[in-house]
Parts: C-alpha cells; structure tokens; sequence
C-alpha cells in the first residue's frame, strides 16, 4: 500500500518504519518512570527492525545467497538426529533435563535454523526439516514431562486428581463439581475417554493424548505461514514457534490453555485460508465447529479467539474504508480482494458470552465475576506506581543479586524480544508490498492487539488479564510475521548481512528461549534461583500422605513452601496450606512441612511485612525443637 500525495508515493511500510524510530524514541523516557526490563529492551529492538528494514528496501535485490556447501547438508540431519537421540539417552541417565541437556538441544536448535536459512534450494527438504523440528520438539517435551514424578505445574494438580477424577469415578461431568470447568470440560473429558479406552492412568493418558498433539502441533503453523512465504521460512516459522518457551511451558505444564492452544491454531489456519480465497462450506463448518470446542475447553483461550476474530473485522473495515482505501493504495489500478469476516466475529462474540453467562464460578456466573474482580484489580492496581512496576519486573531469584536481578529478566525476555524483532520486519514489509492482503492486515492488527494485551497492564500491576496464558497464541502469529521478515531480508539484503542476522538470531533465540525461566519449570536452568515446579517421588508420595492424613483448615494451616503449598491445596481441594514466614529467624508456626527442596533450590517464602521472597533453609531451622510426625527421608512434617 501507498499514501498518494501530489503525484508522491510513499509506502506505508516506509511510513511505519519512520514512525517506529519515533515510537522508539518517545518510549526512552518511560526509564524514568518503570524499571520493567521490556522498558529498557524494547526501543532499542524496535528501532533496529526498522532501520534493517529501510536499509534492506533500499536496497537492489540480490540474485546470489549464502549457503552452506553439499556435505555439509548432507551431514546435518544426521547430526540433528543423533544430537536428538543423545538427548533421550541423557534424560533417562539423569532422571529429565539438566544443565547437559540444555546445552545439546541449544546447540542442536541453532543446527536447524542453519539449514534452514543456508541450505540451497536444489537440496531443501521441507519434509526432513520438519521432521527435525518434530523430534527435537518431542524429545525436549517428554523429557520433561518423564523427568517429574506425577505432573509439572500447579494447576494440573486440581485438574487431573480432582475433576478428571471426578468424572472417572462417577462417569458423569457432575463429578466435577461446582466449577467453571464444568462449562468448559472438553479438556477433562478427552482425558477420561483416553484413560478408559486405552486402560492406562489418567497420568499416562494426559501425556499419550495432549501431550502428544501438543509436541505436534507446531505443523499447523506452517500450514498457516505457508500461505504468506516460501517453504523454507514456512519451516523456520515452524521451528522458531516449536522451541519458543510458552509453547515449551503448555506441552509440559498440561492444562485446558495447552488444549485450547491447539483448537487456536487450528482456528487461525481456517481463518486465514478464508481470507485468501473466501468461504468454502467444509472449511466454514469446520471453523464453527472449533469454535464450539474453543469454548467449551477454556476461558481465556476463547477470549484470545475473539481478539482473533476482532483483529479481522478491523482489518476489513480499514481495507473497505470508502474513498480513503483509493488513496492509501497506487495507482495502478490493483484493489485488494476483501472476504467480509464480520459474521465470525459476531458468532464467536456471542457464543462466547452466551456459555459465559451460563458458567459458574462462585455464587455468580462468569461474566459477573471477572467484571467485578477486572475492576477491583484496576482500583488496587497502583497504576502509574513506580514501586509496584519495579516489582514486576524480577525475573526470579534475589532481586538485589545481579543474576536474579539482571541476568535471569533478559533471558527470559530474550525470546519475546527477538519475536518483536522479526514481526516488525515482516508487518513492515506486508504493509510496503504491492499485494498487501487482508489476511496478512489481520496477523499485523491482531499482533498488534495482543502484545499490548500481554505486555502493557503488567507494567502498571495490573495482571487480570493472565498474560502468561497469551504468549503462545501470539508467538503463532509472531512467528508468521518474522518468517515473512527473513524471506524478504534474504531477497534484499547482502549474503553477508544476511547471514549476520540469521546466524545472531539462531544463537541467542535458541538459548534464550531454552533457558527461559517458564521453560524449565520441571527442572530450571538456574535452580538456586527461579523455582522448580516439578516434584521428586518422595514429594509427590508425601503430598498424598499429607492430604490425607493430616487435619488443618484456612484458619489453622499448616506452613510450608511455596508452590509446594499450592500443589497440596489443589491436590486436596481445600485451602488448608499456606506459606511460611521464613525471613531472618526460625518461622513461629505450629506445624510446618520441611522438603530438602527447601535446602538446595529455590522455595518461595513469606517475609515479616507479607511480602514474598525466595530463601534457602534447613530442617534445623524449620523445625527446630518440633516433634516429628512425618518423615519419608525427603519430606518432614514436624509440629509442636
């Protein structure tokens, strides 16, 4: 597209670039206000996906890429595929992933996205590569998944023991109970039919059904970039979103968001495929039919199916915008095919709100609940609060300490912000072509809306909206965007600049999403400081001791470590165990649960003031002169 100005032209691509070094430079002065990494990351990233940008226009095409020789292509997969074998041999050997386990699958990561990027096109195989991403995307997800006793997450601990149990047992959803998954059971009922066909524990069956598709899944977003670039960066799209650290963190921490993710690309491939080349009956049907699965599986996930839908209609409103829309494009007589996608919009708005009005959740519906909790967050938020932003800007560990302080947000930030790179790029490069398409208009606004979803209220404290459940429902439609980037960066820039960007992006992507700190809850890459969310036998054989043998309530708990805490009241279904006060001398509590865990890794405690910080300690501490009442060599109960 093209603004005409006195026989001027100048392409919206240009136009957004200009305006991005402005944004960028407007956004510096926000230091002085928030202290969120993203604040000191994001202007500087900004501004150089946009000067590549211009630099790589104005430039003459170029006929001749880089690529890595003949033997070289031919020895990679085998190297990808050994590499990926040794990492099943080594999570066996240690018992799930681990600092050696890490390393390799970097390394191996960067391995694909060279071939990729290098390999010529009379030696390209989309199948091999895909099927590279395939099993090193499998093996990193079962490897956690098996690594951990029981499950990883909290969360999953009320969803499996509690509701899918609860089915199971009296084979009805009324074994749910009063919930709001009883609306939305979807995710529960596939386990329970799993486990009773297959005769397996619901454990296994979890892993063998969505924890299966969920390592497979990343092939629907190349069926979906397919449609904007070629094959190659189809893959590359395809391999970037497979390792990206919230789709790692949903195939492992299995919940209804991990469902609800795989029915989301699912929605997102029909939709884009109907705004290429307009409704067809099997392809509509299959699209209503999805959103039907989408809510009945999970709240937020159809929420973020609706800001799909949104981002359509306006994409079809600016693109259907009357006497503006022949202003904005050249003079070359070319018009833009539109598909009026309001309908969908309308549809899943309303289905949306008619299960929501049906959906309990307390004593009143769902709807009713999160206005009200929506707007006592926005009143609590301290919004604009210098300190409360400050806060939700550790990225784990210590906060005064360098590496918890500085070293573990960047990693963890390091992914997002690649991702924001490419999907600069490549909404630049859609708004600057010739054929600018509805659907590729739809990915730029929807990306658009959602990183402000995901990015914007937290830095002011405001958290209702659960971004992390965001993340890898934009990284899809970021990972399209940046694939159409790098097949146009690899038809305008240098062979040399080229290969800078894609050999400096391969590196530092690979490791920062795969040491991300959501990434490796099942066993982190710095275990001193973020908090591990997986459980050794010993914790899952005493939380089940525990539960059931011990007698507390909210008003008298028993203390422990959090998540530990967490994981025991989910289990249970009760609140009955809350977090220690553990800061600076022996906690006063009546009877307190010591795990080794607490020792060596990373347990989250109470201060004095009520606030929350990670602290190591030992039994001596814990218990102190206490009785024990429990004790399975990993895990202690003692009381007085």
């Amino acid at each position: 597209m093209h603004l005409s100005v006195r026989g001027y032209r100048v392409g919206f691509g240009t136009l957004g670039a200009v305006g991005g070094l402005l944004l960028a430079a407007l956004l510096i002065p926000l230091n002085l206000y928030l202290s969120h990494v993203l604040v000191r990351t994001v202007p500087p990233v900004l501004a150089v996906a946009c000067l590549l940008y211009l630099v790589a226009t104005r430039s003459q095409s170029v006929d001749r890429v880089a690529t890595v020789s003949r033997s070289v292509v031919y020895a990679l997969p085998g190297v990808v595929f050994l590499g990926t074998t040794g990492l099943i041999a080594l999570s066996l050997l240690t018992g799930g992933r681990g600092p050696a386990f890490y390393a390799i699958t970097i390394a191996l990561s960067v391995l694909v996205f060279v071939q990729i990027a290098f390999t010529p096109d009379r030696d390209f195989s989309v199948g091999l590569l895909l099927a590279q991403v395939v099993a090193l995307g499998f093996v990193v997800r079962f490897a956690g998944l098996l690594g951990s006793a029981g499950y990883v997450g909290i969360d999953v601990w009320v969803h499996m023991p509690q509701y899918v149990r609860g089915i199971l047992d009296t084979g009805s959803i009324a074994g749910m109970g009063r919930t709001k998954y009883s609306a939305a059971p979807f995710y529960h009922l596939v386990v329970a039919a799993t486990t009773l066909l297959t005769g397996v524990t619901p454990r296994l069956a979890l892993f063998g059904s969505i924890g299966v598709v969920m390592a497979v899944v990343s092939l629907l977003v190349y069926l979906t970039a397919v449609r904007f670039v070629d094959p190659r960066w189809a893959v590359f799209a395809t391999a970037a979103y497979s390792i990206s650290d919230f789709v790692v963190v949903w195939s492992i921490h299995l919940i209804p968001t991990s469902l609800g993710l795989v029915v989301f690309l699912a929605i997102l491939l029909l939709f884009v495929r109907i705004q290429q080349h307009g409704p067809r009956p099997a392809e509509v049907a299959l699209l209503i039919g999805f959103m039907f699965a989408m809510a009945l599986t999970h709240q937020v996930s159809a929420f973020i199916m609706v800001v799909l839908f949104g981002a359509g209609s306006l994409a079809q409103i600016v693109l259907s915008a009357g006497q503006l829309r022949q202003r904005l494009l050249s003079e070359d007589g070319y018009s833009i095919r539109i598909h009026s996608v309001h309908g969908y919009s309308a549809f899943a708005l309303g289905l949306l709100m008619l299960v929501w009005s049906m959906t309990p959740w307390g004593d009143r519906t769902f709807t009713e609940a999160v206005l009200v909790v929506l707007w006592g967050s926005i009143e609590g938020s301290g919004l604009f609060d210098r300190g409360g932003a400050a806060a939700a800007g550790a990225g784990g560990g210590e906060p005064g300490s360098f590496l918890g302080g500085t070293v573990i947000p960047l990693i963890d930030q390091t992914g997002f912000l690649l991702f924001l790179f490419g999907t600069v790029v490549g909404s630049l490069y859609l708004l600057g072509r010739e054929r600018t398409s509805q659907s590729g208009l739809t990915l730029i606004v929807a990306a658009l809306i959602m990183v402000v979803f995901t990015v914007v209220p937290p830095l002011f404290g405001l958290r209702n909206f659960l971004p992390g459940r965001w993340f890898a429902f934009l990284y899809a439609v970021m990972a399209i965007l940046t694939a159409v980037g790098f097949d146009r960066l690899r038809r305008d820039c240098s062979p040399q600049l080229l290969a800078a960007v894609v050999l400096v992006f391969a590196l530092v992507f690979s490791g920062g999403m795969v040491l991300n700190s959501d990434a490796t809850q099942d066993a982190p890459a710095f275990p001193e400081q973020n908090i591990r969310y997986g459980y050794t036998q010993a914790e899952v054989t005493a939380m089940e001791t525990l539960v059931e043998t011990t007698e507390s309530s909210a008003e008298n708990p028993i203390y422990s470590d959090s998540p530990y805490t967490s994981v025991l009241n989910r289990y249970g279904g009760e609140e009955r165990f809350t977090s220690a006060t553990v800061d600076g001398e022996p906690p006063d509590h009546e009877t307190i649960v010591y795990r080794d865990y607490q020792r060596e890794g990373a347990p989250q405690f109470d201060t004095a003031d009520g606030r929350n910080h990670v602290r190591q300690t030992s039994i001596e501490e814990m218990c102190g002169t206490r009785s024990i009442g429990y004790d399975n060599g990993d895990v202690t109960l003692c009381e007085r």
